[in-house]
């Protein structure tokens, strides 16, 4: 019955004390679904696709499910049926998960990142709090080097360029049954591979718009002996070690040190290191599978990648500290999603 059916046969029973067999005639219907609707009061089941979760649910879905995820620190993984059992929820997991989607909530990797202490997320607000007025043009102008190290792999023939292309690639889009098809998988990154030549270590600092620094350190370990840095990380065997802090000394070097276990406060960790390995990738796209680098070939070709770097990006990179410190002092400390909104 329509809803329109249902209002006239309720009038026609309370205000004309009809019976229901009169009203069944007038609406075309058996006397035994009015007898139902009026006299025995059966509730009618509901039809239609079903109703979906209110935002104001959703919303008390998803501050549940914040605090289960916070609770179980990643000891386990919390899952929708946990989540409906958690706040009494009457919709089925399906539409839970559907809402959650909705809202861009997906089952995802868990992000790894250095684990901090009590001490280094009170140090990282300090130095926000600190820091975190100062202008762009200010972290351009006042610091003079941002230094750090890196290991660099050296990928030298056609199969190691194609396993350092392939860690860079996310994902693809593949349908049920193809997640082990040709093309769907790549090597895991944590596996030892040799790439036939040994890593280099680069030591390399960038201020006033370029590269101001790149020093291969010849014995592959920073052991302090070529500081010339402005700011730079706690490496307790490189710039904190007594060597290094002696080289500051003679020649007179003022430090500027981030908090410990903060990469995301180093412009060379969070965006000069990966740009140059982005481009590196790009050159060596274009590179017929014959070609072979010798090791000094491609250190020549690193430290071009390296010098290339437009004045713009490192500008950009470093001005990047006023937003980072402004995001870092909101967190009181704790990690803060460093790209955009």
């Amino acid at each position: 019955m329509s809803s329109e059916e249902i209002r006239l046969a309720q009038k026609w029973y309370d205000q004309e004390s009809l019976a229901p067999s009169q009203i069944a005639q007038r609406l075309g219907r058996d006397k035994s679904v009015i007898t139902r609707l009026l006299v025995k009061q059966v509730p009618r089941k509901k039809q239609g696709r079903r109703q979906l979760l209110t935002e104001p649910q959703v919303d008390q879905l998803l501050r549940r499910l914040h605090q289960m995820i916070v609770s179980a620190d990643a000891k386990y993984h919390v899952t929708v049926q946990m989540l409906r059992k958690a706040t009494k929820t009457k919709a089925s997991e399906r539409i839970i998960l559907e809402a959650l989607h909705r809202r861009g909530v997906y089952f995802r990797k868990l992000r790894e990142k250095p684990l901090l202490t009590a001490e280094d997320i009170r140090a990282r607000f300090a130095f926000a709090k600190r820091y975190k007025d100062k202008s762009a043009s200010w972290w351009n102008c006042n610091v003079h080097a941002f230094l750090d190290g890196k290991h660099f792999k050296t990928y030298l023939t056609s199969a190691a360029r194609k396993m350092a292309a392939q860690h860079r690639t996310f994902g693809a889009y593949r349908a049920p049954g193809r997640g082990l098809s040709g093309g769907y998988v790549k090597p895991k990154k944590g596996l030892a591979a040799s790439t036939g030549s040994k890593s280099c270590l680069v030591m390399g600092a960038i201020g006033k718009g370029r590269v101001l620094l790149w020093h291969v350190v010849p014995s592959g370990r920073w052991t302090g002996q070529a500081a010339h840095a402005v700011l730079e990380d706690n490496d307790p065997t490189g710039f904190q070690s007594n060597k290094g802090k002696m080289a500051k000394c003679e020649s007179g070097i003022s430090t500027f040190a981030i908090p410990k276990r903060s990469p995301d406060l180093n412009p060379m960790d969070f965006c000069i290191w990966s740009e140059i390995n982005r481009r590196l990738r790009r050159q060596e796209a274009k590179w017929s599978a014959a070609k072979r680098e010798t090791r000094p070939q491609y250190l020549a070709r690193l430290r071009r990648t390296a010098r290339k770097l437009p004045e713009s990006l490192i500008t950009s990179a470093i001005g990047d500290m006023k937003r980072r410190c402004q995001r870092l002092f909101e967190a009181k400390g704790h990690f803060f999603e460093e790209g955009g909104a």
